[in-house]
C-alpha cells in the first residue's frame, strides 16, 4: 500500500508542476526591449518624456556674424555667408570679389535663415556708407 500511496503522490506532484507551467507559472515578466513599442505604463511614461524633451527646442538661438556695411551674415555653423545678390539672398562659402567686409557684429537670431530677420537687423544696425 505504501508504494501505491507514493505513486499517487508522485503523479499528483508531477501534474501540479505541469499545470503551473501550462497556466503561465513558468513565465518570466520583464520590461520590453528598447526597440519595441511601449504599451501601458511604459507607453505613458515615454509620451511624457517625449513632450518634455521637445519643449526646450522652441526657443533655439542661431549665432551669426553680421557685417552691416554690406549686409552680409556669416554662419559659423554652416561656415558660409548669406548675402543679397540681384534681389535674392544667396548662401555661399566664398564671397564675391566685389564685397569687402568691414566691421562685424555678433548677433543671435531666432531661425536658421538670417535674411528672414533682416528688416529687424537693419533697424538695429543701420548701413553706414563711408566715401573714401
Amino acid at each position: 500500500m505504501k508504494s501505491l500511496k507514493t505513486k499517487i503522490l508522485m503523479s499528483l506532484f508531477t501534474l501540479g508542476i505541469a499545470f503551473s507551467f501550462a497556466w503561465g507559472g513558468g513565465l518570466a515578466y520583464a520590461d520590453p526591449p528598447q526597440w519595441a513599442p511601449a504599451h501601458g505604463y511604459h507607453g505613458k511614461k515615454y509620451k511624457k518624456y517625449k513632450k518634455h524633451k521637445h519643449k526646450h527646442h522652441k526657443h533655439k538661438k542661431y549665432s551669426y556674424v553680421y557685417y552691416p556695411n554690406n549686409q552680409v551674415y556669416y554662419s559659423p555653423v554652416r561656415r558660409g555667408y548669406y548675402y543679397p545678390y540681384r534681389g535674392n539672398w544667396v548662401f555661399n562659402v566664398n564671397l564675391p570679389n566685389s564685397i569687402r567686409l568691414g566691421r562685424a557684429v555678433s548677433i543671435e537670431l531666432g531661425g536658421p535663415t538670417p535674411y528672414a530677420y533682416h528688416p529687424t537687423v537693419i533697424n538695429q544696425y543701420p548701413v553706414v556708407v563711408v566715401n573714401d
